[in-house]
């Protein structure tokens, strides 16, 4: 009697039939990760959405996960709504359609951040509430670097200088980079403070569409070899640099900000 061969959708052998299909797996993956799902969340709904109604004793077995586990995961799945459960035994578990999942996970960020955002105020007052005991010296004036871990963050710290930008804001970097900003409003908000914005882009082959949009005296093209930098000059006091630009490979964004007086300077076009 042939026992049936294990299929692990994640794990896959060049010679399988499904292993064409391994790095657009992984991908959604990692998509579904980024919605918030763990690693094994995510294999387990993916694997339900494609081969259909399962009992927990088959995931496990399909995806190689202890039995144990594999019961918390469905089960947490089913509290995110991502999963139902049929009333037959031993218990089914089906997946939501994919769209529909990615609109319950946003619905659910959503309510996370307004619950958040809903504390600001009753927040802050707690802390007026308690006294500082830090004595201001000339060590607290030092000059200090921030490093920012995500375009969540590097966008977050962007508007904050936008806000406070008074004189200039000039962005140098690649097409990639600007196109990036671009969509992420950063221009939006720096036509609603009353700074000058200034754009140097390296290199520069085809002007993109949008720059139409702007002052052309505000945008410089420079020739050179380089695309790989990208930073940020606010009122020639404080300075945003990637590490890591829109044209690197990987998708991790990583940047400095920093309020040196010598790195500013020294980046200043």
């Amino acid at each position: 009697m042939n026992k049936e061969k294990t299929i692990n959708l994640f794990d896959n052998d060049s010679d399988t039939e499904l292993y064409r299909h391994k790095l657009t797996l992984e991908r959604i993956k990692n998509e579904l990760i980024a919605f918030g799902l763990t690693s094994n969340q995510s294999k387990v709904f993916i694997y339900l959405g494609k081969y259909g109604s399962k009992t927990a004793a088959e995931i496990a077995k399909a995806l190689q996960l202890p039995r144990t586990e594999t019961y918390h995961l469905v089960n947490s799945l089913q509290n995110l709504g991502l999963v139902t459960a049929e009333l037959v035994h031993p218990t089914k578990y089906s997946a939501m359609e994919m769209k529909q999942a990615i609109e319950t996970l946003v619905k659910q960020e959503q309510q996370r951040v307004n619950s958040l955002a809903g504390k600001e105020n009753s927040l802050s007052e707690l802390w007026k509430q308690v006294p500082f005991f830090v004595v201001e010296t000339d060590e607290s004036k030092s000059e200090k670097m921030q490093l920012l871990h995500g375009m969540g963050p590097i966008n977050n710290k962007i508007k904050e200088m936008t806000e406070s930008s008074m004189e200039s804001f000039k962005i140098y970097g690649s097409i990639p980079d600007v196109l990036r900003f671009y969509h992420s409003d950063v221009f939006d908000w720096v036509e609603e403070s009353p700074s000058n914005l200034q754009m140097v882009i390296s290199p520069i082959s085809k002007t993109p569409d949008f720059f139409s949009e702007f002052d052309q005296k505000k945008v410089r093209a420079v020739l050179s070899d380089s695309d790989k930098k990208c930073f940020i000059i606010n009122d020639a006091k404080e300075v945003l640099i990637f590490m890591r630009n829109a044209t690197h490979a990987t998708r991790q964004t990583f940047a400095w900000r920093s309020d040196s007086e010598t790195l500013v300077d020294m980046m200043t076009p």
